[in-house]
């Protein structure tokens, strides 16, 4: 059965809004930790670790169910989960089942991921997948904003942080992600499942028939492997930003709670700049060339980690170009690699599975990275931060130059128009 242009137009847009609006809702329930700047050190490095293992086995368990029962039912079935766990902590007083609780959130935003980019894998075709993931990327990056905007917002006209026995600003987030799953849920219900994909190229190694299989493709695939290397060491330095640079903006510039969660905020709100124009650079100019682009971001990236302490010594509004220019280089980077370079490395059929698999070990270095932080900084202080910044920065970028050189395993569509089928959605 062959589908009309326009009716492709329709439902491709139709699945990138309901996409897109669903994953920024899934951040606004990350985000919120409940750790503001004003939260002990070692409280909120026990919570973002432990919110990391689980998110961890979740990227894992997302991939391997949206591979087998489809996009959309893993992605609202963890969005239900974050939505349930979310509620819960408003009222929870005791830390461990506030830890327990968090944990458990953990896993469901996990499935967001490996999901969310199975369903933009189905609905466009290698070629022109960067653009658009470019503009989907902004998704989290603006609802990681929306929820430090909300908190801070909510903690500043109720007077009541985290701790309290009644927190609101999880309830605020539970409902944002609520409601954005239930536009999900009412955009993606009666779009047609489509057919992945044929690649031209066979998938190398073993034959993806099985689940364990399928495991061991993605894992002896080189093209994978130098991308979850390289997100690795990424993923350390974007979220150790996201959660760590209010404290940094604290002990060393003496700003207070409010003015460094502020300043901090630059880093996402100047930070969907940079997925957006990672896509137009890899579609228009850079024939494809994502691990080179995101090579020479990640350098860069390393070279203005060095001169930050200078620039942070020339005022507040070198401190803030620096941290929103670190936000554009990182969110571009993170999008090249874990995003569009993924899936042109693997099959439409195994898409979940291969960004589960990236992210997921991304993923065991945002376990590391807190207590790394707290064991650098009780010995150096929090003006050598960055660097161990531009050491990460490096060893992702030199990790990046490799798979550049190497030849990469990409799969394209030989098909010139989509087709229903019973898979997918």
């Amino acid at each position: 059965m062959r589908i009309d242009n326009q009716g492709i137009v329709r439902w491709r847009g139709r699945a990138f809004l309901a996409a897109w609006t669903l994953y920024a809702g899934y951040y606004i329930c990350r985000k919120d930790l409940g750790a503001s700047a004003s939260s002990g050190v070692s409280r909120i490095a026990v919570t973002l670790a432990c919110f990391a293992v689980t998110y961890a086995a979740g990227q894992f368990l997302g991939g391997e169910l949206a591979d087998r029962f489809g996009a959309r039912r893993t992605a609202l079935a963890g969005a239900a989960l974050s939505v349930a766990c979310t509620c819960a902590l408003a009222w929870c007083t005791q830390p461990q089942l506030a830890l327990l609780l968090q944990s458990g959130n953990g896993f469901g935003q996990g499935f967001g991921w490996p999901s969310l980019l199975k369903l933009i894998g189905s609905w466009f075709q290698r070629g022109e997948r960067d653009r658009v993931l470019g503009w989907w990327s902004t998704s989290y990056i603006l609802g990681g904003l929306l929820a430090t905007s909300l908190t801070t917002w909510l903690v500043i006209h109720t007077g009541v942080d985290s701790g309290a026995a009644f927190y609101p600003a999880y309830l605020v987030s539970a409902a944002a992600l609520l409601f954005a799953a239930l536009f999900f849920y009412r955009e993606t219900s009666d779009l047609p499942p489509v057919a992945p994909f044929t690649p031209e190229t066979p998938w190398p190694e073993f034959s993806t028939a099985g689940s364990w299989n399928a495991w061991r493709s993605i894992a002896a695939n080189r093209s994978i492997r130098i991308i979850s290397g390289a997100y690795f060491f990424l993923k350390m330095t974007r979220y150790t930003l996201l959660f760590w640079l209010p404290h940094y903006l604290i002990a060393s510039q003496g700003y207070t709670s409010r003015v460094a969660d502020h300043v901090a905020s630059c880093f996402e709100l100047f930070g969907f700049l940079g997925p957006l124009a990672a896509g137009y650079v890899v579609q228009r100019w850079w024939s494809g060339k994502r691990m080179a682009l995101a090579a020479g971001v990640l350098f860069g990236l390393a070279f203005l980690c060095l001169v930050h302490p200078v620039l942070a010594g020339s005022g507040w509004f070198a401190i803030c170009f620096s941290i929103s220019l670190m936000g554009i280089l990182v969110c571009g980077a993170d999008i090249l690699i874990s995003g569009m370079a993924v899936l042109d490395a693997a099959p439409a059929d195994l898409h979940g599975r291969a960004t589960g698999f990236v992210n997921g070990i991304g993923s065991v270095g945002q376990i590391f990275s807190p207590f790394l932080i707290m064991i650098f900084v009780s010995h150096l202080g929090w003006t050598k931060l960055f660097d161990l910044f531009v050491f990460f920065a490096m060893v992702a970028g030199i990790i990046c130059a490799m798979g550049a050189r190497g030849r990469q395993q990409t799969f394209a569509p030989n098909r010139s128009a989509l087709e229903p089928t019973d898979q997918f959605l």
